[in-house]
């Protein structure tokens, strides 16, 4: 597989990144940059060249990554995992003035494998923050990290339009809409797997045509630049996954501290784990081809399914440009949605080879689209303390 390349998107008008709608008289827009989006900007700047027949050619083996919200553009941002918990009453990381963002993952593992084994705690597994004692609940949203973590702000605005008559040309009576934009304050960057000889016609295309919905409406304009010195927070798989099982060890010998039947019980993980998480929405189908909220990979020959999972689901639609048609709506797994699996630690070596391309390649369908986009071992799922 080609090696992928980062790109910034800078709005230099609001954007409007479309969804389901739920009301067609309030058009919400998501807070992220579906690969999709890029793809149909390509399409679109074709057609109006009337050069239909070359966009099969163009986006053939090119793979679109979504794009992420940053306060840099050098600076890559990632999603919260659904894991993330904050204080209610005072929620934020600590250098925002919170009480903290922390991960529960690595936790209910422990809790999880110890009550499987027959441990028996003194108290329930209960998560409230460790500052005032209140609820925590969760926390969703992007987050960079230079020297401390700190949550992208993503600045909206809305604006109220009168829909015009086609036939007329002229407003239409009772038809109001409101449309909800991101505002042009915050930056977007991803990835893009593409052939270098094909970047000066993309950047065209999508600052000639803009991006998302109402193009011809003021919104969409941006500047598409390749990234060269990405900062990436992101470390390689070997060292996230040492990490996340150095940190599951050093939780398990403190949970096995509470339980009342501790010498009965193994003094420390008898397996290896790992998380799968999602950077960008998933589509998964089962064996019948119907959507399914479940994950299923092989690694080294053998089929793994998740021992716990945390996921929600959302609706995933679209429109494709080349054709004029809506794409088919199916249910999906949204972003920061985590699968965690255990192997033996004999086969620890041989299924670290693969988890590379299995990053590279990502999970389930229209992964073209950059659905199915999926980190191992998530960093912050180390993060079990308030940060």
């Amino acid at each position: 597989m080609k090696t992928p390349i980062w790109f910034s998107i800078t709005p230099q008008l609001p954007i409007h990144i479309g969804s389901i709608k739920p009301n067609l008289n309030f058009l919400e827009t998501k807070e992220i940059i579906p690969g999709a989006v890029v793809r149909g900007a390509i399409a679109e700047y074709f057609l109006y060249q009337n050069k239909e027949n070359k966009i099969k050619n163009f986006i053939n083996k090119v793979r679109f990554g979504f794009f992420r919200p940053s306060k840099f553009a050098s600076l890559l941002s990632l999603p919260l995992p659904v894991t993330a918990m904050t204080c209610k009453k005072h929620p934020g990381f600590l250098s925002e003035g919170g009480h903290g963002i922390f991960d529960t993952l690595i936790p209910m593992i422990v809790y999880y494998e110890l009550k499987k084994l027959g441990g028996n705690f003194v108290c329930p597994f209960l998560l409230r923050c460790e500052k005032c004692k209140a609820r925590a609940e969760k926390e969703k949203g992007f987050y960079i990290k230079e020297k401390n973590y700190e949550k992208v702000k993503i600045y909206k605005f809305s604006q109220t339009k009168v829909a015009i008559n086609p036939k007329t040309k002229t407003t239409e009576e009772k038809m109001l809409y409101s449309v909800t934009a991101l505002k042009s304050k915050v930056v977007f960057c991803g990835k893009i797997f593409i052939e270098k000889e094909k970047i000066k016609v993309l950047k065209e295309a999508v600052e000639k045509v803009g991006i998302g919905s109402l193009t011809t409406r003021g919104y969409g304009r941006i500047v598409f630049e390749k990234e060269n010195n990405l900062l990436n927070q992101i470390g390689n798989i070997k060292e996230r996954f040492e990490k996340f099982n150095n940190k599951i060890e050093e939780v398990w010998n403190d949970l096995l501290s509470i339980t009342l039947n501790q010498e009965k019980l193994p003094q420390k993980p008898q397996h290896k784990y790992f998380a799968i998480t999602l950077i960008s929405p998933a589509i998964l189908k089962d064996e019948a081809g119907l959507p399914s909220l479940n994950l299923k990979i092989s690694l080294n020959g053998k089929v793994y399914t998740p021992i716990l999972k945390f996921v929600t689901s959302e609706f995933i639609g679209g429109w494709s440009t080349g054709w004029g048609l809506p794409k088919e709506i199916t249910i999906g797994i949204q972003i920061g949605s985590v699968f965690v699996f255990k192997i033996n630690q004999q086969k620890e070596a041989l299924i670290l080879k693969e988890f590379e391309e299995l990053e590279q390649i990502g999970i389930g369908e229209r992964k073209e689209e950059g659905y199915g986009e999926i980190l191992i071992c998530h960093p912050f799922h180390q993060e079990v303390m308030p940060v």
